[in-house]
């Protein structure tokens, strides 16, 4: 294998990876469920950071197994902390926005005219949403405004989802968690607005939506190394002081689906593209590594109405 493939592989390995996210990818109309309404569906996702890519890139590799076989036995291993923090940041990045490809299933039900709710579970992330359409003709409206040529809905919501990181086995990412003791816990709150218009009267073959999103993320990691020894460069060593943060992330995104079916069955494709400012973040040694980056979310889901 060249050295250019083994520095490949941890980034196409970690697209088949088991870690998870919490579902960013918009795959709803801009209208609302009719009251008693129900939907439900299989999505398939794609998440593909740049920051990500590039901290999987320059930062893994063969040395962490070694790094962890070295401390796996009763001594503690010494190491620089120059040479910790390129799997560091890695870990780090992969945490806030994983490379990977994950499936989902959702469900939707019709509260009241122009009001419905739902529940996505992404990988192994549970999120919640409500919606309320705010403009365009109510679902089961008989005056004949959906059946407008031209006629537009707009749509306002809100999902909320938590997590805990635990990563995979891919490049070894298991095992660097283990070894630095590592922890990471999000909640996510994420507002779409959806503007778009049907196709068919009254959207019986589908429709397209576009809009904005905002995603804020409360966010929370640590780091206690028991098993290594920073190595200072007069040959003795130290402790690693334990790492914790606590940060906000907001992320900025806009996107576009389209919805083709008829009557009950609909397939949907989507693009979602988010740009976001990680910030700031302490590493070991006192270094300071900043992260932001774009991420696109590919998405297909086929999806039932009735």
């Amino acid at each position: 294998m060249t050295p250019l493939a083994r520095r490949l592989a941890p980034c196409c390995a970690a697209l088949l990876a088991t870690a998870c996210t919490a579902p960013r990818s918009i795959l709803y109309s801009p209208e609302a469920l009719p009251k008693g309404g129900y939907e439900a569906g299989l999505n398939y996702d794609g998440n593909i950071p740049t920051q990500t890519s590039e901290a999987l890139y320059g930062g893994l590799g063969d040395g962490i197994d070694a790094l962890y076989d070295k401390a796996s036995g009763n001594d503690t291993a010494a190491v620089k902390a120059s040479d910790l923090n390129g799997y560091t940041k890695a870990l780090i990045a992969y945490s806030l926005d994983p490379l990977q490809m994950q499936a989902g299933l959702f469900f939707r039900y019709g509260f009241w005219p122009r009001f419905d709710g739902g529940y996505h579970r992404n990988g192994g992330v549970n999120a919640y949403d409500l919606r309320w359409q705010f403009l365009g003709p109510a679902a089961g409206d008989t005056s004949g405004g959906a059946s407008r040529p031209g006629a537009w809905s707009g749509s306002i919501g809100v999902q909320y989802s938590s997590q805990s990181f635990e990563l995979p086995s891919v490049a070894g990412l298991d095992k660097l968690q283990s070894l630095l003791q590592y922890s990471f816990d999000r909640k996510d709150l994420l507002f779409p607005l959806v503007l778009g218009g049907p196709f068919g009267d009254k959207g019986r073959f589908g429709g397209f939506g576009l809009g904005l999103a905002y995603n804020l993320a409360f966010i929370e990691y640590d780091s206690d190394i028991r098993k290594l020894a920073e190595q200072l460069e007069d040959g003795s060593t130290r402790p690693f002081e334990a790492l914790h943060g606590e940060k906000t992330v907001s992320a900025y995104g806009g996107f576009a689906n389209a919805r083709l079916g008829y009557r009950w069955v609909y397939l949907i494709a989507s693009l979602s593209c988010y740009w976001q400012d990680y910030g700031t973040f302490t590493l070991f040694g006192g270094r300071r590594e900043s992260l932001q980056g774009l991420t696109l979310l590919p998405s297909l889901a086929l999806e039932l109405r009735w």
